[in-house]
């Protein structure tokens, strides 16, 4: 009996602000369906034959690294200019089960990270990107701060301890 594991990831690559203020293109791939554009979470993902490496999902929020690795191909290297290098760029990274018939099943994974950087070869390009979440415990936020939780809180920064 063989079990087919069949993933889908959606690269939704969003560039940095540009200097005018104007928020930068925003990019859509997923890297499962070839030569086929896929609409998910009401967006159009067309195919790239991307990779990511590190940390995709993780409890301790340690602002851990990935990497996303594209051949070095013409539309991989405007993807690298026309997001500044990967500087302050935002990636949305949804990881999505598929089923035997290539339908979406159950629940997505998605992951936040900001860019921090890119290096380019003869065969790769390579964006790398930080968490963009850091937490301070693997089950924060568990609750919602309010102010049965904490009492009243001050508006500014004195406080007089009796």
């Amino acid at each position: 009996m063989a079990l087919d594991i069949r993933i889908a990831q959606f690269f939704k690559l969003t560039a940095a602000r540009n200097r005018d203020g104007t928020i930068g293109q925003t990019h859509y791939y997923q890297n499962y369906f070839a030569n086929e554009n896929k609409t998910y979470g009401g967006e159009s993902y067309s195919f790239a034959p991307f990779q990511a490496q590190g940390t995709t999902a993780a409890l301790n929020g340690d602002n851990n690294v990935l990497q996303v690795l594209f051949p070095n191909v013409d539309f991989a290297v405007q993807l690298l200019y026309s997001s500044n290098s990967n500087r302050l760029s935002v990636l949305e990274l949804t990881t999505q089960w598929l089923t035997a018939e290539n339908a979406y099943a159950g629940t997505a994974l998605t992951e936040y990270y900001i860019g921090i950087g890119s290096s380019i070869s003869e065969t790769t390009l390579e964006l790398r990107f930080r968490s963009s979440v850091d937490s301070v415990t693997s089950n924060f936020p568990n609750r919602t701060l309010t102010r049965e939780l904490a009492g009243i809180l001050p508006l500014d920064a004195q406080l007089i301890l009796q």
